[in-house]
């Protein structure tokens, strides 16, 4: 019997260029998965009030399914590692994450909601690691800025798609309930490019118990001191929904010719559309200048324009100007993080590597959202904003302090 070859053992599958059946197939998923998702989120505080819920329960349902999604990450993370083939846990991941999203049509109550969401947000969580890992071993490691640029592309792009999908039913008289359903349609499109396009080859699985102390050290320490800094920043990187109440209670002024609700959710849209934009030449800028020097710079850019919606007017100018801050900075994050993460991981802990990497970010996203409401609630909305842009700042400054010879340069 032959010896596997480096490539098999690693998990590597045979690739010609970084834009190939895998990295297209993995892109389209997230394009039609967030179309799906994005497309029920904008209507789910309709159809929670339909059925008589209001902000109490929406809250609890969107917290409970991102602590949830934290933790899946993880355990999809570890899993990664302890199968052969990683493609078949990320498409379950799709699939699962489709079908809970559109099962919130067919709910009656509030609790039924929150069932619905927490099952769609765990496999959500489980797959990230997974798709990840075969995004990274799908294409070179000089092209992972480029690789990872393309997917969160098509993953923004599905969040200008989706709302504007929702906002053009809801005009023509299609019902929250029946909107739901509707996004089954994407979700299922997004498993089907994951099982047809994205290709694998089998890797040999570590057969060890899990530790979460063990699988952290086991990916190095320049990987751990990276994470700090991802946490750092993460505990001041808020949701994005709080700059929609800010946008919706304190604009001053229109916004081509639209005000309140209806101006907040424009500026949403384009907060995503400037990210579906700038993925792509973000992740290429990365992959020549490094993928290091772009996270700092991404942590930069997100403190000034965090600092901007404190210190700022918030007129209609001002308003554009840090929503597109904010989509810039949110793309060069999400791009350069998993790439240089990437160069950092052993590749027999690439897929705990990720699963740690996103449960970072989860855990983050819990606090910064909690921090800065809550700050928000008994004080002036500045001082939130100026706390989330002060850990922003000492994310970056963390992850520059790190020696650079010692994580292996900009790659």
């Amino acid at each position: 019997m032959a010896a596997p070859t480096p490539a098999a053992v690693e998990g590597v599958p045979v690739r010609k260029g970084w834009l190939n059946r895998t990295t297209l197939g993995i892109s389209l998923a997230s394009l039609f998965s967030d179309v799906s998702h994005e497309l029920a989120t904008a209507v789910l505080p309709a159809f929670l009030v339909s059925l008589g819920a209001g902000p109490a329960a929406l809250g609890w349902i969107e917290g409970g399914a991102d602590g949830l999604s934290a933790l899946a990450k993880l355990w999809g993370g570890v899993t990664a590692d302890r199968v052969r083939r990683r493609k078949p846990l990320a498409s379950l991941g799709y699939l699962v994450t489709g079908v809970g999203t559109a099962a919130i049509g067919l709910c009656a109550n509030a609790w039924q909601v929150m069932l619905c969401r927490m099952v769609a947000w765990i496999g959500r969580g489980s797959r990230s690691p997974a798709r990840d890992v075969l995004m990274a071993e799908g294409s070179p490691p000089e092209a992972h800025g480029r690789a990872f640029g393309l997917e969160r592309a098509g993953d923004a792009t599905g969040a200008v798609l989706g709302p504007l999908l929702a906002m053009g039913l809801l005009a023509r008289g299609v019902a929250p309930r029946q909107l739901m359903l509707v996004s089954l349609v994407p979700g299922l499109l997004a498993f089907l490019a994951i099982a047809w396009l994205v290709a694998e080859a089998p890797h040999v699985p570590r057969r060890v118990r899990f530790g979460l102390r063990d699988e952290l050290k086991g990916t190095g320490w320049p990987f751990q001191r990276y994470l700090s800094g991802i946490l750092l920043f993460g505990c001041g990187d808020f949701s994005r929904t709080l700059l929609i109440l800010y946008a919706t209670q304190h604009l001053t002024g229109s916004l081509f010719s639209l005000r309140g609700a209806a101006a907040a959710v424009g500026l949403y849209v384009l907060h995503n559309a400037v990210s579906a934009f700038a993925s792509f030449p973000i992740g290429s800028l990365a992959d020549r200048i490094g993928h290091r020097r772009v996270v700092i710079g991404g942590y930069l850019l997100a403190a000034a324009t965090t600092l901007g919606f404190a210190v700022a007017p918030p007129t209609p100018a001002w308003l554009v100007l840090m929503f597109a801050g904010s989509g810039t900075y949110v793309a060069a994050e999400e791009v350069a993080e998993k790439a240089y993460a990437a160069s950092l991981l052993p590749a027999a802990r690439r897929g705990a590597g990720m699963g740690l990497l996103a449960a970072t970010n989860g855990v983050g996203d819990m606090v910064s959202s909690a921090l800065v409401g809550t700050l928000w609630s008994v004080a002036p909305v500045a001082w939130g904003f100026a706390a989330a842009a002060a850990l922003q700042l000492l994310g970056a400054l963390r992850i520059a302090s790190a020696d650079e010879a010692e994580e292996g340069g900009t790659s």
